[in-house]
């Protein structure tokens, strides 16, 4: 198995809440080491929808992402399925305790790594 990346700037204080202990333990390093093919999914679906997502204004761009990211559940789902599918077994049980924050927190944060992949 692919060990994870690490996270230098995700602080874990004593005090540090369950789910964002979650986040910055779990979650982060697994789309991190998903990144790359975070974004050829992302520009395959780009282009299945005949969307020219690299020749696109940044407000175009900005604008389909965010689209995508609020209505297409099917989208959302593969995403969700490509992280979860890297949990450990204590892991996932964690996330069926919290599993609507959880999801939130993995479509955050792809949302934003594909912003982030398009900024110039």
């Amino acid at each position: 198995m692919k060990k994870r990346p690490l996270i230098p700037n995700a602080i874990i204080f004593d005090k540090t809440k369950e789910l964002e202990k979650f986040q910055n333990e779990s979650l982060r390093p697994i789309i991190k080491s998903l990144n790359d093919l975070l974004f050829v999914y992302f520009q395959n679906y780009a282009g299945l929808r005949k969307i020219a997502i690299l020749k696109a204004t940044e407000v175009e761009r900005n604008k389909f992402i965010t689209t995508t990211f609020l209505k297409d559940h099917q989208l959302k789902n593969e995403i969700k399925g490509f992280v979860i599918g890297h949990f450990s077994v204590e892991e996932y049980n964690f996330y069926k305790n919290s599993t609507k924050e959880i999801n939130k927190r993995i479509i955050g944060i792809v949302k934003q790594r594909i912003l982030s992949f398009y900024e110039i």
